[in-house]
């Protein structure tokens, strides 16, 4: 019996010791913000208040506002943004974000929104932060992920307020990109090269239908279902009148309109916006007009730029159980090697740049 003692009591503390290295080595404390300095700021843009939290991180240094992707969006993306936020705060660059219309503290509907909307909301927000005591001219940048990759550009040329944009993982084409995200769905169902290119050119030939000018959102329904659609592919009406509303959109008109600094990271793994399209529209449109622009595609590097052997998955939806788990213990360090230092230097570099200016 005594024996059986002594060997619980060393299984006990062999697991309180694994559980200590747990806690010893991993990056938890990235998913928790400081809670000094942070400051509420409201705002409002086409008839919706928009609420967010402004991050202090220096007296003096950049303002990074972050623009978020798809989805239904509160200020930090549950959480999934805090690694990046804490290692922006680290290197001295204060953060602003916001919940999307509709989503936490926000009214109204992101689903209502074009992109043209977005980049107004996005200047409604630099506005509102001048207005704060202490933000002096400090340089204020645009941080932004894969949706926003239609917002980003066009906000530039509604204010001369903005001294640099960085873009991860966004797209330039909205329907090339809806090809390339089907296409990588398909093939990771299973399905041959022959029955990819049919479903793609039924899709193709529906989209021409539904998101035109008159076809009405039960008839897209009624289509879908007639043509064996399961009902968890069918969108709902809102994302129906929302695809309506941005279908047409394609970034190249705005980029070839900047002339401040851009960095661009796509991911070399990225299964949902093609990165070589990204950057190769970047560089054609781009190459010479700012010393200080960059266009990468990251080696490993999903859509968010985290590890892809650890982390491609097209959704957050598909990440299993022990994949979350990973992402939370490994904070910072589940993105690709060398995105974040790389993001952080290039910022703290262009408002530098500015600041002489």
């Amino acid at each position: 019996m005594r024996r059986v003692a002594v060997i619980v009591a060393g299984l006990v503390m062999l697991v309180l010791f694994g559980v200590g290295l747990i806690f010893t080595f991993s990056r938890l404390g990235d998913f928790e913000l400081p809670q000094d300095n942070q400051q509420t700021v409201a705002f409002s843009q086409g008839g919706n208040t928009l609420e967010g939290t402004l991050i202090t991180a220096s007296g003096d240094g950049p303002v990074v506002l972050l623009v978020h992707g798809d989805g239904p969006q509160d200020r930090w993306s549950s959480g999934g943004y805090l690694p990046l936020v804490n290692t922006l705060l680290d290197a001295g660059i204060s953060v602003f974000s916001w919940d999307k219309p509709g989503v936490g503290t926000s009214t109204g509907n992101w689903l209502h929104q074009s992109m043209n909307d977005r980049a107004d909301e996005t200047l409604a927000a630099i506005e509102a932060l001048r207005q704060l005591q202490g933000a002096g001219q400090r340089p204020i940048g645009l941080l932004g992920f894969s949706q926003a990759g239609w917002v980003l550009p066009h906000v530039p040329a509604l204010t001369d307020d903005v001294s640099f944009l960085l873009l991860m993982g966004g797209a330039i084409n909205w329907q090339s990109q809806g090809r390339y995200y089907a296409t990588i769905r398909l093939e990771r169902e299973g399905k041959t090269p022959a029955e990819i290119a049919t479903e793609l050119t039924r899709q193709a030939k529906a989209h021409r239908v539904w998101f035109g000018d008159d076809a009405t959102y039960d008839e897209y329904l009624a289509a879908e279902r007639s043509a064996g659609q399961r009902e968890d592919s069918t969108l709902s009406k809102d994302r129906f009148l929302f695809a309506r509303l941005n279908h047409h959109e394609d970034a190249r008109s705005d980029i070839a309109g900047l002339t401040l600094p851009v960095l661009v990271l796509s991911g070399a793994d990225d299964l949902n916006a093609d990165p070589q399209e990204t950057v190769s529209a970047y560089r054609s449109l781009l190459n010479g007009v700012h010393t200080q622009s960059r266009f990468h595609i990251v080696p490993d590097a999903t859509h968010s730029l985290l590890s892809a052997r650890r982390y491609n998955y097209q959704r957050l939806d598909q990440w299993p159980f022990t994949t979350q788990a990973r992402f939370l213990l490994s904070g910072r360090n589940a993105y690709a090697d060398g995105v974040l230092k790389t993001a952080t230097d290039w910022i703290v570099e262009v408002s530098t740049a500015t600041h002489k200016n």
